[in-house]
C-alpha cells in the first residue's frame, strides 16, 4: 500500500486552478495574502477548455473583461499586457475581431498561470474532504491519492459537474460529455472505431461547434443533432439582457427570495443557455443547404426529440429510442457514438440539478441550507459553515449561479470582481486568525490599518 504524504498545513487551500482560482490567486497577491494560499489541481499542468479547443472557436466574451482588468486596467496580468509582451497587440487590433480565439485566450491564461507555479501543485485530484482535529483544533483534511492536505479555509474552484441525463447513465465508452470531446475522439480514432453515425444531444453553443467539427472530419459518416426544441436558437446578445454579467446585477440578484431567483433565472435563460452565436448558426445553415442541394443526409436535425432509452449493441454501437416531446411519437436510431452537449449541473432540486458540490458531501451536515435543501451562500461566496468558533470557512468560486445569478455560471466576465470579493473576505478571516499581512493592498483594494 502506497504511503500518503502529509503536506504542510495551509491557512488557505484552493481546490482547482482554472480561471476562477487563477483570478483569485491574483487578487490574493494584490491583497497581500498569497503567501498564505496554496492551490491543488488535478490536471498535470494548467489547462483551460482543452477538450473544446476547436479550430476557429472563439471565447464569446469581451477579452478585456479578463482576469483583472475591470478592477485594475493597469495591472500586469491584463490580456492587453499579454498581447503587448508578445509583440502582437497591433496585429490583434488590426483584425478587429469581436472576440478572441479560444486558443489565443488559452495562451493568455497559461501565461498568467506560469507566474503562480510555486503556489500550485498539479496532478492532485481530490478524493475526499473531511473535518478533523489536527494542528490544535478543527481543520479540513483534503485527500488525494498521493497526499493529505490540511487547511483552515477552502476555496472550491473546480467548475460544475457535467450533466449526464439519466438515460445515458450506462457503461459505454461511446457515450461522452462535451467536456471530454477531443480526447475521446482521439481515443476512438486510435481504437479504429468506425463512426458511421454520431449523435450530438443538445442545442447549445458547444453542440453546434461540435457538429461543425464532426462534419469537417472525413472519417465521420453522418451527424444527427437531437434537440428538444425546434432547432438552434440565436443567443440573446442585447446589452440590456447581458446586464446579468455585471457585478451590479449580482448585488441585485443575491438578496432576492429563493422562488424569485428561480423564476428570474428561467426568464433569462436564453441569455446563456440553449442558444448560439450568429456566426456558427450561419456556418451550419450553409453546410446544411449544401448537403440538401447535393441530396445528402450527412447532417440530420431531429427537433422536438428526446432520448428515452439507450441500449448497447454487441459491436459497441448504441440503439436510441426517441420520443417526440409534443405528440409522443417514437422512433429508433442506431449510432456509433453519442456526444452529450447537455451542460452542467447547478444547485437545485430539478432533474438536472444537484443539492451540493460533490466534493463537500462528507461535510454537508455542517452546511446551512435554504428551504429547498441547497446551500446558503453569502454574498462573499462563502458557505454558512458550522465550525468551532467559526474557525473554518468554505468559498465556492464559480459554481454559484443559483445564489448569485447567471454571471457565476462559468462566465469569464465577473472573474475579477468575484475574485476580489473572495480575497477581501478571506483577508478579514485571516486577520481574525491572527495571520500577519505584511504586503499592503494595491490599487485601491482593501488595506490593513
Amino acid at each position: 500500500m502506497a504511503t500518503v504524504e502529509h503536506a504542510p498545513m495551509q491557512p488557505v487551500l484552493g481546490i482547482g486552478f482554472g480561471p476562477a482560482n487563477l483570478s483569485t490567486a491574483i487578487a490574493a497577491q494584490d491583497n497581500g495574502l498569497l503567501e498564505h494560499c496554496h492551490f491543488i489541481e488535478r490536471a498535470p499542468e494548467f489547462e483551460w477548455q482543452s477538450e473544446q479547443m476547436l479550430t476557429g472557436a472563439d471565447i464569446q466574451n469581451n477579452p478585456f473583461r479578463d482576469l483583472v482588468m475591470p478592477r485594475d486596467p493597469g495591472h500586469e496580468y491584463t490580456f492587453v499586457r499579454y498581447l503587448h509582451g508578445r509583440g502582437v497587440l497591433t496585429d490583434y487590433l488590426h483584425y478587429n475581431a469581436k472576440f478572441a480565439l479560444r486558443n489565443e485566450y488559452a495562451g493568455y491564461l497559461q501565461w498568467v498561470a506560469s507566474h503562480f507555479a510555486d503556489r500550485v501543485t498539479y496532478g492532485q485530484e481530490v478524493r475526499a474532504v473531511e473535518v478533523v482535529q489536527r494542528h490544535g483544533g478543527e481543520c479540513f483534511e483534503v485527500r488525494t491519492a498521493e497526499r493529505m492536505w490540511h487547511a483552515r479555509h477552502l476555496i472550491v474552484g473546480t467548475g460544475r459537474t457535467p450533466n449526464v441525463p439519466g438515460c445515458f447513465a450506462i457503461d459505454s465508452p461511446r457515450i461522452f460529455h462535451a467536456g471530454r470531446y477531443l480526447s475521446t475522439m482521439r481515443r476512438l480514432a486510435q481504437e479504429r472505431v468506425e463512426l458511421r453515425t454520431v449523435a450530438v444531444v443538445g442545442s447549445s453553443q458547444s453542440a453546434i461547434e461540435i457538429i461543425l467539427d464532426l462534419l469537417a472530419r472525413p472519417d465521420v459518416g453522418r451527424v444527427v443533432s437531437i434537440q428538444r426544441g425546434i432547432g438552434f436558437r440565436l443567443k440573446d446578445t442585447s446589452p440590456f439582457s447581458r446586464r446579468v454579467f455585471l457585478p451590479e446585477f449580482i448585488d441585485y440578484f443575491h438578496p432576492l427570495p429563493l422562488e424569485t431567483k428561480k423564476r428570474l433565472r428561467e426568464q433569462l435563460r436564453a441569455v446563456n443557455y440553449g442558444a448560439c452565436d450568429q456566426d456558427v448558426i450561419d456556418q451550419l445553415t450553409t453546410v446544411q443547404r449544401d448537403y440538401e442541394h447535393r441530396g445528402s443526409d450527412r447532417f440530420t436535425l431531429m427537433p422536438f426529440s428526446q432520448v428515452r432509452t439507450v441500449v448497447g449493441q454487441g459491436d459497441g454501437a448504441l440503439l436510441l429510442t426517441l420520443a417526440d416531446v409534443n405528440n409522443g411519437d417514437t422512433a429508433s436510431l442506431g449510432v456509433d457514438a453519442v456526444v452529450l452537449a447537455t451542460g452542467y449541473r447547478d444547485f437545485g432540486t430539478g432533474p438536472d440539478d444537484e443539492l451540493s458540490h460533490p466534493l463537500l458531501r462528507s461535510v454537508r451536515h455542517r452546511i446551512a441550507c435554504e428551504a429547498d435543501g441547497t446551500p446558503v451562500v453569502h454574498r462573499d461566496y462563502s458557505l454558512e459553515f458550522a465550525s468551532a468558533e467559526g474557525s473554518l470557512s468554505v468559498y465556492l468560486n464559480g459554481v454559484c449561479e443559483a445564489s448569485h445569478g447567471m454571471g457565476d455560471a462559468g462566465a469569464l466576465a465577473v472573474l475579477s470582481a468575484r475574485a476580489n470579493d473572495i480575497a477581501e473576505s478571506m483577508r478579514a478571516r485571516l486577520r481574525a486568525d491572527a495571520f500577519e499581512q505584511p504586503v499592503p493592498a494595491r490599487n485601491g483594494l482593501l488595506s490593513v490599518s
